[in-house]
């Protein structure tokens, strides 16, 4: 009580120095009308500050309005490469959007501000936002996060001269420390800020420290002397901009809650409804939650369950709305409280299985002990010394140890070298060995898709031969059966390479072709056509990568077409690169899908789909410029005449097997 009756003495004090407020807010409109001029007259950085100061002057006035007014400044700040305005323009964005409840938004614009303001070694505006950052995470109940931030900018802060920042950090750091449940440190906190805000001579300043002062006697358990203090900051002529309104809000809100507390329930339903009435700015509607909160209490304890379950729901979906967490836990609570009190034992026990869920998570046992670290770590100290300059006390010092300094200084460069030197030889080699295992992997993965394709080339042959011995044709089948044994042969001979020369790739074509033309009973037409240095030159390809192309255009071109048809099979060099053309003059590729499409769902064809993977891992081993795609052709009618598919295989590194 000793301590209270300091802060009540104090508040009587500057009862008489607040009456100016309108001379303030006089001042504050010319102050407005000043900045506008200037924002419109001027065209260079001087608009970029007129922004920046007409964001600020609007965050009391339409959020909406300041909001447009900082993403101009940050514009122009950085048009005129005017980097500290730009770093502090960013910061507002982030303040902005952290009221709007947009916690990543917000946590973007911060950690960029914070970027650029480094780079400015501007260690005033960095403290400044671990202060906000601070304040996001404890809107988000991450207290611990929030704690952090907030020591490194109350320990920057501690010994410089009032001003505004330094009191919004103290501020933050007292209502973290309440939330925390340590009152006497956050009564400390608070009055440090105090302190701050009567040398500063701000009226919205020092009423806020009054209300976090009168927040604190309520968590003692002081409800009438929070009271007192709440009724005195409301005599006072509070003016009609934004933040006199949310502060006289909060008063409404926090006596209602007082009030209830000491059981007059008449006049906490009478603070709770003035709370309503004052309209919230949309950045600050997340905390109507809590008079909802009072409100379904009152009617809960007089008996009215109808109203008190509206409010209470009311309350408890403007926290999930926000996704405030301890709001969130204090309505589960109410509720839990409420089903209970009407008998209502299974959504009782839903509601305290709830809470108590949320509440374990958000502090742990071992949270204290946390807090005490961060408080004395050293850490932050080191942090600190890193925002200041080197204070003048240590200029005697610097001649004596200069020397020992530089030597220092060389030998830790050295080491430095050494370690850089070691580590980017690590990488390197890492790099080395991961880029061997992946190019191991992606010739396992084309080795298997190879694979795939023998079983396919099977069934499909002996599909023929099958074919040949319904039909009673002896003859074809004897012949097919030779041709099979063929093929066989040649794909068993490279069953273990990836790689082969390209004239037994060609080999394997002309049985398959002479499989097809038995099959189609000569209705097949098949040229070959290979560049003679190509031909000289035998390079090495993919294994099975030109057989499936050409069973592409006889199965989905030619075969569905009465009279037979033509398949061409070009092979030559273009610049680089081994160039295949496989041309037939088939259906077309629109008229097979709807034959496709036609048969049974379980029918699926693997030909394209395996050549695209093959090329996709080929492009990946190295041969960039593996490409497979297709060309429809069409008659001088503009109908459809056959398809030309392109194979682009690099000839480059293709010699060389183990390539």
């Amino acid at each position: 009580m000793k301590l209270y009756n300091k802060h009540l003495y104090w508040f009587f004090l500057l009862s008489a120095i607040v009456a100016i407020s309108q001379a303030q807010t006089k001042k504050s409109v010319a102050k407005r009308d000043s900045l506008l001029t200037i924002y419109t007259i001027c065209e260079d950085i001087e608009q970029a500050k007129a922004s920046y100061g007409l964001s600020l002057y609007y965050k009391d006035v339409d959020m909406d309005t300041s909001l447009q007014y900082a993403e101009t400044a940050k514009k122009l700040s950085l048009l005129h490469r005017d980097y500290g305005l730009y770093a502090r323009s960013l910061k507002r964005l982030g303040v902005i959007y952290m009221y709007s409840e947009d916690a990543d938004l917000a946590h973007n614009y911060f950690k960029r501000a914070k970027r650029i303001a480094n780079d400015e070694k501007d260690y005033f505006l960095i403290a400044d936002i671990q202060s906000d950052i601070g304040l996001l995470y404890q809107r988000g109940s991450d207290y611990k996060e929030s704690l952090s931030n907030l020591m490194e900018a109350y320990y920057f802060f501690k010994d410089k001269e009032p001003s505004v920042e330094k009191h919004k950090s103290l501020n933050r750091l007292g209502i973290l420390y309440s939330k925390l449940d340590k009152n006497n440190r956050s009564v400390d906190i608070f009055t440090e800020a105090l302190d701050v805000a009567i040398c500063l001579g701000e009226k919205d300043r020092e009423i806020t420290s009054y209300i976090n002062l009168a927040v604190i006697q309520t968590q003692s358990k002081n409800f009438e002397s929070a009271i007192i203090l709440y009724k005195k900051i409301l005599d006072k002529n509070l003016d009609d901009n934004l933040t006199y309104q949310n502060q006289k809000r909060t008063c409404y809100n926090n006596l209602a809650f007082n009030y209830y507390k000491i059981k007059q329930y008449d006049s906490s339903l009478i603070y709770a409804k003035k709370s309503l009435n004052i309209k919230p700015d949309k950045l600050f509607d997340s905390r109507v939650a809590q008079t909802y909160r009072t409100l379904g209490n009152v009617y809960l304890d007089i008996g009215d369950y109808k109203k008190a379950a509206s409010n209470l729901n009311r309350a408890l979906s403007i926290a999930e709305e926000y996704n405030i967490k301890t709001a969130i836990i204090d309505a589960y609570k109410d509720l839990y409280r409420y089903h209970k009190k009407t008998e209502n034992y299974k959504d009782a026990l839903a509601y305290y299985e709830k809470f108590t869920s949320l509440e374990s998570k958000l502090l742990d046992n071992s949270f204290s002990e946390q807090i005490s670290k961060i408080e004395s770590s050293k850490v932050i100290e080191q942090k600190d010394v890193a925002y200041a300059s080197l204070s003048k006390e240590k200029a005697e010092d610097k001649k004596e140890f200069e020397s020992d300094i530089g030597r220092i200084i060389w030998i830790m460069s050295i080491i430095l070298i050494i370690i850089l030197i070691t580590v980017v030889f690590y990488i390197y080699r890492n790099r080395l060995y991961l880029a061997e295992k992946q190019k191991q992997i992606s010739i396992m993965k084309l080795f298997a898709l190879r694979s795939q394709m023998n079983p396919h080339f099977i069934f499909n042959t002996i599909n023929g031969v099958q074919n040949s011995i319904l039909k009673s044709d002896k003859f074809n089948a004897y012949n097919y059966l030779s041709k099979f044994s063929q093929s066989i042969r040649l794909i068993l001979d490279n069953s273990n390479d990836s790689f082969i020369r390209l004239q037994k790739e060609l080999d394997l074509i002309k049985v398959y072709v002479d499989l097809e033309k038995i099959r189609f009973r000569n209705k097949l037409d098949f040229t070959l056509k290979v560049d003679p240095i190509i031909e000289e030159q035998n390079p090495y390809v993919p294994a099975m990568i030109l057989q499936p192309i050409v069973e592409n255009s006889i199965i989905h071109g030619i075969s569905n077409k009465p009279e037979g048809g033509h398949v061409s099979l070009i092979i030559m060099a273009s610049n680089d690169n081994l160039k295949v053309i496989i041309e037939d003059n088939g259906i077309g590729r629109k008229e097979a899908q709807k034959i496709k499409m036609s048969k049974p769902k379980g029918f699926i064809g693997i030909t394209s789909i395996n050549t695209k993977q093959r090329i996709e891992i080929l492009a990946k081993l190295g041969y960039k410029d593996a490409r497979y795609y297709f060309e429809d052709l069409f008659d001088e009618n503009d109908e459809a005449k056959g398809t030309r598919s392109i194979l682009i295989l690099p000839l480059k590194n293709m010699y060389d097997k183990n390539n």
